[in-house]
């Protein structure tokens, strides 16, 4: 009687546990907060798993009742019961302190604190180029006339490159393998529009075509959202990163990869704080690397939004083209 007991008490702690992890999942559904751990393709397969979850818990808890009564419950589908009370706290245990860890700390978004552990990425572009980039286009060069607002400034000098047939804008992007050829077809579309809008849906497609091709993006206009970091010791009192977190899967594999902003008032804006950017596309250089940067002509704060992360995007031709008819 006193085992059946015993075993009844294993089943009860089994039904708590499983249910515990089937309403966290729940809660974090229905306050929108899953999205801070896990991309929006995976949610519905972890609301299944808290489905499925339930109805373990029922079971468990059915075999409970059964122990209780003095009924036997010994099959091969549950695990043996912990003999001694030391297994018994370190098995339970690993399990119920992650769940009270996820009740009782607030759900927020990836910050500063983990780019500052993992490094922010200046250079968003695919790694599978066959050629180094300064190597791989000979662009040929299409001056646009100067304007006034590019006369008051020194570093937009350089302007745009403009051209009159299609021909000569695809002589542009080049793509020097199959696999750029997306990127080169993307880079066709913004180098037509008047400013480039990072859009979160394709964002890190946007900032790889940049990245690919940005000696054909210099001096053209862009706006994009992030949030600020800095490096306090590396970066100079205008400049900050603007930046968001990319995730695939879930929130362990995220890589932060953001824009080097440079503005005389950089300082005003402190770590985390989410940021409207609109400024001009220019050379930069950042720790012995190339990369492209962005000349802010005005940096506006604004309210984080709900879905702080993005992802990759495997349609993102069609995605741009419905975002920029």
């Amino acid at each position: 009687m006193n085992h059946t007991r015993k075993t009844s008490y294993h089943h009860f702690f089994r039904t708590l546990i499983l249910l515990g992890f089937s309403s966290y999942i729940v809660v974090l559904s229905k306050s929108d907060s899953l999205q801070l751990y896990i991309a929006p393709r995976m949610m519905i397969y972890v609301q299944i798993a808290s489905v499925v979850l339930y109805i373990i818990a029922c079971f468990q808890g059915f075999l409970a009742l059964r122990a209780y009564w003095g009924k036997p419950v010994d099959c091969e589908c549950n695990p043996p019961v912990p003999r001694s009370i030391l297994r018994t706290i370190l098995a339970y245990g690993l399990l119920i302190l992650p769940l009270l860890i996820g009740f009782l700390l607030p759900d927020t978004a990836l910050n500063s604190t983990m780019v500052a552990a993992k490094g922010m990425n200046l250079s968003p572009a695919p790694t599978n180029m066959t050629t180094p980039r300064a190597q791989s286009y000979n662009l040929p060069s299409f001056p646009k006339p100067a304007t006034s607002s590019q006369t008051m400034q020194a570093d937009q000098a350089q302007a745009v490159p403009t051209v009159q047939t299609n021909s000569e804008i695809e002589q542009l992007f080049q793509s020097p393998d199959e696999w750029n050829e997306d990127f080169a077809k993307m880079g066709i579309i913004l180098y037509q529009k008047d400013r480039i809008l990072v859009q979160p849906d394709i964002y890190m497609e946007i900032l790889s075509t940049i990245d690919l091709f940005q000696d054909n993006f210099i001096g053209k206009e862009i706006e994009l959202t992030g949030f600020v970091y800095r490096e306090e010791d590396k970066m100079r009192a205008d400049q900050i990163v603007v930046g968001r977190f990319a995730v695939s899967c879930c929130s362990a594999d995220a890589s932060p990869y953001g824009v080097m902003v440079e503005f005389p008032t950089a300082l005003n804006y402190p770590q985390d704080m989410w940021v409207k950017v609109t400024g001009t596309i220019q050379h930069g250089h950042y720790n012995g690397n190339d990369i492209f940067k962005i000349k802010a002509a005005k940096i506006e704060k604004i309210e984080a939004p709900s879905s702080p992360y993005v992802y990759p995007n495997f349609e993102p031709l069609t995605v741009l083209k419905s975002l920029n008819p």
